[in-house]
C-alpha cells in the first residue's frame, strides 16, 4: 500500500506503510503543495499547488505528466470524480474541468475543458463533494459557506459560519448535512436542503481537519491532538496525543477503523480506531 504526502516544501513523497520507507519524492515547483490525491487505478497522483498551478504526475512512468495552469492565485483545495476536477483557489473562484487522461491521447498530455466557474467574493480555501456528486459546498478565508449545484452551477444556499478562515467542510454520508470547522474554533452543522444553520460546537482551539460519519467527528487540533466528538451531546469523548504541531491533513477509510495523520512537525502517523 502506498501514501502520499505532500509537504510545505513543495515536494510530493510517496512511501509505503507495510515497509515504512519513502518510495519516491519530487519536486514540482518553488512553492508548497496545497493538497493531493491519486486517481482511480492509482497511476496518476494529482497535485495542486500555492503557485496557481495544478501538476499530474504518472506514478508508472515516474514522471511529471502534464500542468493546468488554470488560476490566477493560489489553489487551495482539489476534488475528483468521474472525469472532473475541481479545483478550488484564492482567486476567489471554483472551476470544474473535464479531464481526459494523457494514456489515451496520442501526445500522452491531458485534455482540460473548463466546464463552469463558480465565483465568490474572497478567497476559497476549501470544498467538498456530496455523494451523488452533484453538490459542492465551499468554505472562505472569511467565514462563509457556499453550497453550489454543480449540475447547473448555481448558487442554493449561501451562510456567514465563521468568523475567520473556513479550514475544512464535508458532507455528512447521507448528504443532508454538512459540517464546517474554523478559525474560531467552532464547529458548525447546516441543512443542505434549506440552508438553515442547526447547531455550532464550540472547541477550546482550532480544529483543522476532520472526518465524520454524521454523528461522530474524529478531528486534528491546532495543537496535535486527536479529538472524537459526540455532535449531538457537543461533547470530545476521547483525546489521543499525535502530532507536536497543528494537524493539517487527515484521511479514512471506508470501513472508518483506518486513519493516517499529517502534521506541521513533518510526521504522518497511522491509526487503528476502536469506538
Amino acid at each position: 500500500m502506498s501514501n502520499i504526502k505532500f509537504t510545505k516544501n513543495s515536494t510530493l513523497k510517496m512511501f509505503s506503510k507495510e515497509s515504512k520507507t519513502i518510495q519516491r519524492s519530487v519536486s514540482f515547483s518553488n512553492m508548497a503543495l496545497s493538497s493531493c490525491l491519486i486517481l482511480p487505478g492509482d497511476t496518476t497522483v494529482i497535485s495542486s499547488s500555492w503557485d496557481n498551478h495544478i501538476y499530474f504526475y504518472s506514478i508508472a512512468f515516474g514522471r511529471q505528466q502534464d500542468i493546468l495552469m488554470g488560476h490566477d492565485d493560489a489553489v487551495s483545495k482539489i476534488c475528483w470524480h468521474d472525469g472532473h476536477l475541481y479545483s478550488a483557489s484564492w482567486d476567489s473562484t471554483v472551476k470544474v474541468w473535464h479531464c481526459v487522461p494523457g494514456e489515451t491521447l496520442s501526445n500522452k498530455k491531458h485534455h482540460f475543458e473548463l466546464l463552469a466557474e463558480l465565483e465568490h467574493d474572497v478567497s476559497v480555501n476549501t470544498i467538498d463533494l456530496n455523494a451523488a456528486n452533484t453538490i459542492l459546498a465551499s468554505g472562505t478565508k472569511e467565514g462563509t459557506i457556499s453550497v453550489w449545484d454543480v449540475t447547473t452551477a448555481t448558487m442554493l444556499h449561501q451562510l456567514q459560519c465563521h468568523s475567520g478562515t473556513v479550514f475544512d467542510a464535508a458532507f455528512s454520508p447521507d448528504s443532508r448535512h454538512l459540517l464546517s470547522t474554523g478559525e474560531d474554533c467552532c464547529f458548525k452543522v447546516i441543512d443542505v436542503q434549506t440552508g438553515m444553520l442547526i447547531s455550532s460546537v464550540t472547541a477550546e482551539e482550532p480544529q483543522r481537519c476532520f472526518k465524520w460519519d454524521g454523528n461522530t467527528i474524529l478531528s486534528g487540533s491546532q495543537s496535535g491532538e486527536l479529538l472524537i466528538w459526540d455532535l449531538l451531546g457537543g461533547k470530545v469523548i476521547e483525546r489521543i496525543k499525535g502530532h507536536t504541531g497543528a494537524v493539517m491533513s487527515m484521511w479514512m477509510n471506508e470501513q472508518c477503523n483506518s486513519v493516517i495523520t499529517g502534521g506541521e512537525d513533518k510526521q504522518i502517523m497511522f491509526w487503528k480506531l476502536q469506538y
